[in-house]
């Protein structure tokens, strides 16, 4: 019998010892496991993007984001701050959205019409290449801020998106639509 709880012990240790080494991977974006199995986390991937993204030096380092990007969504196809990482990523390669970056951007209106954590980042994101998205992404970008404009805790962030568009078509339609909703 005692034996038996030992073998239970030591399975249960190497349980914790796993799920641990989850845990610290899991803001790194490394995998986790042991062998051809691996678990990973797409939050972590595309904080490494993010984090890769923000210190980009030159165009080479772009291709680092991409890929980190691109892992999380293999882990994650839902993971609405990846693609917007993949146009971002785009955007900056070609100094304009090609049919990729816009693609991934309609994407991620597909999958998550209205994104409370990324929400006023793809409004302003939308805003700012404005003249590039089509009729379906800018009704999908007017009604996210349109939902999320409302909720307590997201009216000065979308504002702040709003009113910080540089991009004269998309600050056109960002004070058309802060002004309709002033006399509403």
């Amino acid at each position: 019998m005692n034996r038996n709880l030992l073998i239970a012990g030591a399975f249960a240790a190497l349980a914790a010892a796993t799920g641990a080494a989850g845990l610290i991977n899991l803001n790194t974006g490394a995998p986790v496991g042991a062998g051809p199995v691996t678990i990973g986390f797409a939050e972590g991937y595309d904080a490494a993007a993010m984090t890769r993204l923000n210190a980009v030096q030159d165009r080479g380092e772009l291709d680092s984001v991409e890929r980190k990007a691109r892992e999380a969504l293999y882990v994650a196809p839902y993971a609405t701050a990846a693609r917007l990482r993949l146009a971002h990523v785009d955007l900056l390669r070609n100094g304009r959205l090609t049919q990729n970056g816009l693609r991934e951007f309609e994407r991620s209106y597909d999958l998550v019409p209205i994104d409370p954590d990324v929400g006023a980042w793809r409004i302003r994101f939308g805003l700012e290449t404005w003249s590039m998205q089509s009729p379906r992404a800018r009704q999908a970008v007017y009604a996210e801020a349109e939902a999320l404009r409302p909720l307590h805790s997201h009216e000065n962030d979308v504002d702040a998106a709003l009113r910080s568009i540089q991009d004269p078509a998309g600050r056109l339609s960002a004070a058309l639509w802060l002004n309709s909703w002033k006399r509403n």
